[in-house]
């Protein structure tokens, strides 16, 4: 009994989730729909995202938007991450780092493929730890710059 009824609590989520619209897929692994970052920013980060993506089967993506609506980031994060085809449908090696500025809010969800290599507690690590200070004195850049450092350093080499 406990088990259906956590199976139907999951599937209400999953409909709720992958009801809600999401943005269009961008063309690049940085998109920022709020100018938070300058053009030289997503530039410098979106070169070390595709050196990355093309030395490795890893895709790492980084999505800063104002908010996630009454959506929970991390559910948000995954539907985007599946909508979107962030790690390829095969492998599903991708990480989505997303950050919901209005909301004060980030997440950094992986694909199945990665949940060995890059686990929860690591991305939680890396949140608190590299991207969250620069965040509190309102340095966007260098925080996501910061938290890209962590995650390729964690996941190099491993595919």
């Amino acid at each position: 009994m406990k088990k259906l009824l956590i199976f139907l609590l999951l599937s209400l989520l999953s409909v709720a989730v992958f009801s809600q619209e999401f943005p269009a897929k961008s063309g690049t692994l940085v998109t920022d729909y709020t100018n938070t970052l300058s053009p030289q920013q997503k530039q410098s980060l979106e070169q070390k995202l595709v050196a990355f993506n093309d030395s490795t089967s890893i895709q790492l993506a980084v999505v800063v938007m104002k908010s996630t609506g009454e959506y929970d980031i991390n559910e948000y994060a995954v539907g985007l991450g599946r909508k979107w085809g962030i790690g390829g449908k095969e492998k599903n090696t991708g990480v989505l780092l997303l950050i919901a500025v209005g909301d004060r809010k980030m997440a950094i969800q992986t694909g199945y493929g990665m949940e060995g290599v890059l686990p929860d507690i690591y991305t939680k690590q890396i949140q608190e730890n590299n991207i969250k200070p620069y965040f509190k004195s309102g340095d966007y850049y260098s925080g996501i710059n910061a938290g890209v450092d962590a995650i390729i350093s964690v996941t190099k080499g491993e595919y």
